[in-house]
């Protein structure tokens, strides 16, 4: 049960990283247009996204079995991007947000600028994670090989 469990919220974390990024994508290319700025002026929102997406690919090519088999870190991926994603459709679609009728944008800006800090200190929190249970199994595989 827990292999299947495992599997699937494994799946899921990348379902839901497109998500988060493409519904935050989507907010600081609407907040940039509203304050004539260019893409480029917000990459440090994407490089956390872009860091993750690397990390997570260098434990599929590696069959890295530490970070892909530990349900703790996959139900802290997908917790992780679905805070994001409810956090990018309150700010598209809550309607009783008071800035987001007040200027007519349809989008209450502060509220997402306000969540960027927190959104990037979770996305950098899951690639310490990564980074960490990459090595962890491999100290534990030295501990027993000299064990024997």
């Amino acid at each position: 049960m827990q292999k299947v469990l495992n599997m699937f919220l494994y799946i899921l974390k990348f379902l839901l990283l497109l998500g988060s990024f493409g519904i935050t994508l989507f907010v600081i290319l609407k907040m940039n247009q509203r304050l004539d700025k260019d893409i480029l002026s917000s990459y440090a929102v994407f490089l956390p996204f872009i860091l993750l997406l690397l990390l997570f690919i260098i434990n599929i090519v590696f069959s890295q079995k530490s970070v892909t088999n530990n349900l703790f870190y996959n139900i802290t991926c997908d917790l992780v991007f679905l805070v994001i994603i409810v956090a990018g459709l309150r700010a598209l679609f809550d309607t009783n947000m008071v800035l987001s009728e007040r200027y007519g944008y349809g989008i209450d800006f502060n509220y997402f600028d306000n969540f960027i800090s927190y959104l990037k200190l979770m996305l950098y929190g899951l690639c310490i994670a990564n980074i960490l249970f990459m090595f962890h199994m491999k100290e534990n595989d030295r501990k027993r090989r000299i064990a024997k």
